[in-house]
C-alpha cells in the first residue's frame, strides 16, 4: 500500500506541477527576453535624446560668448579706445566714462544669467591689465587672485581661436580670505582694427551645470560628461562611476554613437554625440547592471512564484494522494460488502475525482439494484392482484346481463310489451355492454355517440324536462375513432352541478369539430358556474396524482387521456359564476 501511496503522491504532484510550471518558465522567459530587448533600446533612445538636448542647452550658455565677440566686432572703435585707456598710466575722468560703458557691456549678462561666474576681456597692453565682471574698473594682473587664465592665454595665443578648461577660480571673501570656485573657462581669441589681439574669458558655475546633468539622469549609476578634445572629461554628474582616461579616449575614438564597451571592469552601454562648435563629445556611460533593474527583479519575483508554486504543488498532490487513499479504501470496503451481502458501508464522498465518481456510481448501482428487487416484489404483487381481479371480474357481467335480462322480462310481462321501465333497463344494458366491451378503448365516434344518448335517456327519466341537450357536429366525424366513456362523466358533471339552480331550465350542448389532425370535444352547460377559488382547486386536482375526492369523473377522465394520448390531447374548463361552465377535450385524429 506505501507503494501505491507513493505513485498517487508522484503522479499527482506531476499533474499539479506541469500545469503551473509550463505557463510559469514560459511567460517568464518570454517576459526576460521582451524587457531585455525594450530597456537596451528604450534606453539607447532616451539617452541619445538627452545627449541631444544636453548638448544644445550647454551650447547655448557659451554661446555668450559669440554675442561678446559680435559685439566687439560691432563696436570696434570703442575697444580701440579701451586699448588706448589700458596702455596709459593713469587713466582719465573721461575714460572711466567710455570705461563705464564697457563694464555694462560683460555685467549685464553676467548678472542676468546664475551661470555665469564672471566675465574678463583682455587686450594686450603694456600694463597687463583688463576688465573684469567681478570687481570695477582696470584690473591689474599682478594685484589680481585669478591669473592662471592668463597662462592659459599665453600658450594658445595666436594658435587656437576657442578652447576650455576647467579651472579652481581663487577669489576674496570678505574676511580677505581666499576661497575657490569651480568654473569652467571658455576662452575666445580676438583681435581690433589694428591687430592687436586680446582674449574674452568666460567662466561658467561647474556646480550649476553639473546640477543639470544630475537631474537629467534617468538610470541609477549612469554617467553623464562632457569631454574635451584632449579626452579630459570636463563636466560630468556626481556618480561615482568614473572611467580611466585611456578609456574616454577609446570611447571617443570608437565609432559609432551607441555600443557596448568593458569599462572600469565591467560591461556597460556607451551613448555619445559629438559638439562641433567646440570639439567637446557629450557622453553617456550606463553600467549593464542598472540596465536590467526591472528584469533582476522580474526573476525575483518569478523565482518567489516558482517556489510558492512548488509548494503549493506538494500541499495539493499529498491533499489529492490522501483522498485518493481513502476513496480506495471505500470503493474495496463497497465491492467487499456487496460480494459478501452485507449492508453498505457508512462514508461519504465529495468532489468529481474519478474514485468519487466510481464511488458514486458504485452506490448508484447498489441503490438501483436494490430499488428494483424491491419494484419487481410489487409488481408480482400487483400482478397477482390483478390476474385475481380479472377472475373474478369475469364472473360479474354475466351475472349482471342475466339479471338485467330478468327484470327487463318480468317488467314486460306486467305490461304484456315494452313500458318505461324496459325502456331504462334495456339502455342500462346497452351501457353496461359498451362499457365491458372487450376493445382496446378506442371506438368510432358514432358508437360513443351512441352510447351516450342511452345514458342521456335514462337521466331524461330520471329528471323529466328539467333539462335540454342537444348535439352539434357533422356526421363525416362520426367514422373517426377515439377514447370510449368520454361524454357520459362530462355530462353527468353538468347534470350533478347545474340541476341546483332555482328557477331556470338547464340546457347542455354538445358540440364536435375538427381542428386540422384533431378533434375538439366540447360540453357547454349553464348551470351555476365555478368559482375562481374552486377552479384553482379544480386545476391541481387534475394534475395531480393523489386520488380524487370532488369531481371524480373529470379527474378520471383526465387521466384517462393521458394515459391513451400523452401529450398530444388536452383538457380545459371555463367557467364564470352565473352564467355556466365549457369542458372541452382536444384529442388527435386516429
Amino acid at each position: 500500500m506505501i507503494t501505491t501511496t507513493a505513485r498517487f503522491f508522484a503522479k499527482n504532484l506531476v499533474t499539479f506541477l506541469l500545469p503551473m510550471l509550463i505557463p510559469l518558465v514560459v511567460l517568464g522567459a518570454m517576459s526576460a527576453f521582451l524587457i531585455q530587448q525594450y530597456v537596451v533600446h528604450e534606453i539607447n533612445s532616451n539617452n541619445t535624446n538627452m545627449l541631444k538636448q544636453t548638448k544644445e542647452n550647454i551650447e547655448l550658455l557659451f554661446n555668450e560668448q559669440n554675442s561678446l565677440n559680435l559685439h566687439i566686432i560691432a563696436s570696434a572703435t570703442q575697444f580701440m579706445n579701451l586699448k588706448g585707456m589700458l596702455n596709459k598710466p593713469l587713466p582719465s575722468a573721461e575714460d572711466y566714462e567710455q570705461l563705464a560703458a564697457l563694464k555694462n557691456f560683460i555685467d549685464s549678462p553676467s548678472i542676468a544669467s546664475p551661470y555665469i561666474d564672471s566675465i574678463y576681456i583682455y587686450l594686450n597692453n603694456e600694463n597687463r591689465r583688463f576688465i573684469s565682471s567681478a570687481s570695477g574698473g582696470f584690473m591689474e594682473l599682478d594685484d589680481y587672485p585669478d591669473r592662471t587664465w592668463y597662462d592659459s592665454y599665453l600658450q594658445h595665443e595666436g594658435d587656437e581661436a576657442i578652447w576650455t578648461e576647467s579651472r579652481a577660480v581663487p577669489r576674496y571673501n570678505v574676511s580677505k580670505e581666499l576661497e575657490y570656485s569651480d568654473v569652467i573657462t571658455m576662452y575666445r581669441n580676438f583681435k581690433v582694427m589694428d591687430g592687436t589681439g586680446g582674449v574674452i574669458v568666460l567662466n561658467i558655475k561647474r556646480e550649476y551645470i553639473e546640477r543639470r546633468l544630475n537631474d537629467l539622469a534617468t538610470v541609477n549609476g549612469q554617467l553623464l560628461a562632457v569631454a574635451d578634445e584632449q579626452g579630459s572629461i570636463i563636466l560630468r554628474n556626481s556618480e561615482r562611476y568614473a572611467p580611466a582616461p585611456e578609456e574616454i579616449a577609446q570611447i571617443i575614438a570608437r565609432k559609432g554613437n551607441s555600443f557596448s564597451i568593458k569599462a572600469t571592469g565591467e560591461k556597460a552601454l556607451i551613448n555619445k554625440i559629438h559638439s562641433d562648435p567646440y570639439d567637446w563629445t557629450f557622453l553617456s556611460v550606463t553600467p549593464e547592471q542598472s540596465l536590467y533593474t526591472a528584469l533582476n527583479r522580474l526573476l525575483r519575483i518569478g523565482a518567489v512564484l516558482l517556489t510558492l508554486s512548488l509548494l503549493a504543488a506538494f500541499l495539493l498532490a499529498y491533499q489529492m494522494t490522501k483522498k485518493n487513499y481513502w476513496d480506495l479504501k471505500v470503493i474495496m470496503s463497497i465491492l467487499d460488502a456487496a460480494e459478501k451481502g452485507k449492508p453498505l458501508p457508512v462514508h461519504r464522498t465529495k468532489g468529481n475525482s474519478v474514485y468519487s465518481q466510481i464511488i458514486r456510481s458504485l452506490l448508484q448501482n447498489f441503490i438501483e439494484h436494490n430499488y428494483m428487487r424491491i419494484q419487481l416484489s410489487e409488481s408480482q404483487y400487483k400482478t397477482q392482484a390483478a390476474q385475481f381481479a380479472a377472475l373474478q371480474s369475469q364472473l360479474n357481467p354475466h351475472f349482471l346481463y342475466n339479471t338485467l335480462e330478468t327484470i327487463h322480462w318480468k317488467a314486460a310481462s306486467y305490461t304484456d310489451g315494452p313500458n318505461e321501465l324496459t325502456n331504462i333497463v334495456e339502455h342500462l344494458s346497452d351501457i353496461l355492454r359498451y362499457s365491458l366491451d372487450g376493445q382496446n378503448g378506442l371506438v368510432p365516434l358514432r358508437v360513443e355517440i351512441a352510447n351516450t344518448k342511452s345514458y342521456i335517456a335514462i337521466q331524461k327519466t330520471r329528471h323529466g324536462e328539467r333539462f335540454d341537450i342537444w348535439w352539434e357536429y357533422d356526421t363525416e366525424l362520426e367514422k373517426y375513432h377515439m377514447l370510449k366513456l368520454i361524454f357520459q362523466p362530462l355530462i353527468e358533471n353538468s347534470l350533478q352541478h347545474g340541476l341546483g339552480r332555482p328557477g331556470r331550465k338547464l340546457a347542455i350542448k354538445i358540440k364536435i369539430q375538427r381542428l386540422g389532425n384533431r378533434l375538439r370535444l366540447a360540453v357547454i352547460d349553464n348551470g351555476n358556474g365555478i368559482t375562481e377559488e374552486r377552479m384553482v382547486e379544480l386545476r391541481t386536482r387534475l394534475f395531480s396524482e393523489s386520488p380524487p375526492t370532488n369531481h371524480i369523473g373529470l379527474i378520471n377522465t383526465q387521466r384517462r387521456i393521458k394515459l391513451a394520448y400523452g401529450g398530444r390531447s388536452e383538457l380545459r374548463v371555463k367557467s364564470k359564476p352565473g352564467v355556466g361552465t365549457l369542458i372541452a377535450i382536444v384529442l388527435p385524429i386516429d
